[in-house]
């Protein structure tokens, strides 16, 4: 982490700026603290790096059927703008050729992410099917 670099709080998942940071020893082992400044509060406060998580987190998703096909939800969650990523992609790539109750469960499980979130971006990616 660097000077100047949000960061996301885990105790409360407030957003803050890395304004400074120290090393210390303390029983024969290296430490370092940041100091985050959050909102208007110009003193800050000092954290560990344990206690401090990036201000974007991902999570991947796989779905599967008994006969072999996968769909994968790619999602990204940005707690700064309270903004939702969503990348969808398959197994096989043409998303038209997926059936079933994995199909069903990931539908229900996008639709219920998307309540209440705003979503900037829903990426469907299918290869297109080619007729000769």
């Amino acid at each position: 982490m660097r000077k100047n670099q949000k960061v996301r709080l885990l105790k409360d998942n407030s957003i803050g700026i890395i304004t400074d940071s120290t090393f210390f020893s303390l029983g024969g082992k290296k430490y370092i603290r940041y100091q985050v400044t959050i909102g208007r509060n110009k003193t800050g406060c000092w954290y560990s790096a344990e206690e401090l998580a990036p201000v974007t987190e991902r999570v991947k998703i796989t779905m599967s059927s008994e006969n072999g096909k996968e769909l994968y939800a790619d999602l990204i969650f940005n707690h700064d703008k309270q903004e939702l990523n969503i990348k969808i992609t398959g197994n096989p790539e043409n998303l038209k050729e997926h059936t079933g109750l994995h199909t069903r469960f990931m539908s229900i499980f996008i639709e219920g992410l998307t309540k209440g979130n705003k979503v900037i971006n829903r990426n469907i990616h299918s290869k297109s099917v080619q007729h000769e």
